[in-house]
């Protein structure tokens, strides 16, 4: 994890009915195709679409990003990272105040993430921020358009590629009855929404998002579940590797 940021929380704090409200999980709908977000990279951290993602950001340039964003009215995209492209100076021996003034490593990212507008909820005395972005959808970088003093991209939605998906409301059903199972024994709270007319009322995009709110998997792992075409694979994959832990 960067430490140029903290994602407060655990799953359940994603899964909660205000937070899913907070991200405008229902009227998804959006008219344009490219547009110009600003950047975030943030090693082991992957973002989807629908939910809301807590930061608490304290380098120079990314409180700028934050403010600047916010001001323009343009979407801050958290991206998972690939390697490190450059090294800040050792931080070993500095004050929390240098910390809050010198800028951190600079990283390569993955070309697709989940973006949204951001809100500042706090800011502290020393100028750390407390925020929240509302992941909408995903968006992969068409071109780089600006690097300093930090990233902005050129992006197109990424989108599904089938919209009617035979067999995923049968997936589906069979999901939920292994959460079930699961959280009727560990998580009452949980069961409670699962069985809840909200839930219930999701589409197979809202739910095949949602649902991996609910479980931990390694950052490269859920990478590649993010940048699945369509709900159904991304339904069946959960599935698979839930009916494989079972067995082991």
């Amino acid at each position: 994890m960067s430490s140029s940021c903290e994602t407060p929380g655990g799953p359940g704090a994603h899964w909660e009915a205000p937070q899913l409200d907070r991200c405008r999980l229902y009227g998804h709908t959006r008219a344009m195709k490219e547009l110009e977000i600003s950047l975030f990279p943030i090693p082991g951290s992957v973002s989807l679409p629908f939910t809301a993602v807590p930061l608490h950001v304290f380098e120079p340039r990314y409180r700028k990003m934050i403010k600047d964003s916010v001001a323009m009215k343009r979407r801050i995209g958290v991206a998972h990272t690939k390697r490190v492209v450059s090294r800040a100076k050792s931080q070993a021996e500095a004050t929390q105040e240098e910390r809050l003034n010198q800028n951190q490593d600079t990283y390569e990212t993955y070309p697709v993430f989940s973006a949204g507008f951001a809100e500042i909820l706090e800011t502290l005395p020393d100028g750390r921020m407390v925020v929240e972005i509302a992941m909408d959808s995903r968006y992969e970088i068409i071109e780089e358009l600006q690097q300093l003093p930090y990233k902005v991209v050129r992006c197109r939605e990424f989108e599904d590629d089938a919209a009617f998906e035979p067999g995923a409301e049968k997936l589906r059903e069979e999901l939920d009855q292994f959460l079930l199972r699961i959280a009727g024994v560990q998580v009452p709270a949980l069961k409670d929404y699962l069985l809840s007319p909200k839930w219930k009322s999701l589409n197979n995009l809202q739910y095949s998002f949602a649902v991996y709110t609910f479980v931990m998997f390694e950052p490269d792992v859920l990478q590649k579940v993010l940048e699945l075409k369509s709900s159904l694979e991304r339904i069946s994959f959960l599935k698979d590797t839930l009916d494989k832990s079972t067995l082991q």
